[in-house]
């Protein structure tokens, strides 16, 4: 038995190192379903059809945990570099409340060793977000966007 173990791959999620994180305020937000008010921002920016194979990892950050900012993060992973970049450019031109300024927004590296994020379903290769049936995303989330959520 070697001195290390290997970290286990995360379910859903894929074994790509290309990520981004969306950096959200939570009182900004409205506070109470912040989750809900993140995916919407992002459900309205992003194309489904583009990130197809992506996996998303969402919760509190390190530092919300800790009480030191109020900050909730959406990852996104591919092993694909090109749907980051197209997630990272997209994001960037977004004005939405709730985003931080983007000097603070877009964070990359491995985000999902980073920080305390869970995995929040996949999009599949019909460009339909799947989720797990009793987790946080549902479906009337998407309502006016081009996503739509099932559930596993």
């Amino acid at each position: 038995m070697g001195l290390f173990r290997r970290k286990a791959r995360r379910a859903g999620g894929t074994s790509a190192a290309h990520e981004v994180g969306i950096l959200f305020d939570i009182d900004d937000l409205g506070g109470g379903s912040y989750g809900q008010a993140a995916y919407r921002i992002l459900f309205a920016a992003l194309d489904p059809q583009r990130l197809a194979g992506c996996s998303f990892h969402d919760g509190d950050t390190n530092s919300t945990i800790h009480g030191t900012q109020r900050l909730y993060c959406i990852a996104v992973r591919s092993s694909d570099p090109a749907q980051i970049t197209y997630v990272r450019q997209t994001m960037a031109r977004r004005t939405d409340e709730g985003l931080l300024t983007l000097d603070l927004r877009l964070t990359a590296g491995r985000i999902t060793e980073r920080e305390p994020l869970v995995p929040a379903g996949f999009v599949n290769d019909r460009a339909a977000l799947v989720v797990p049936e009793h987790e946080l995303i549902q479906k009337h989330w998407t309502e006016g966007s081009a996503w739509r959520v099932v559930f596993k």
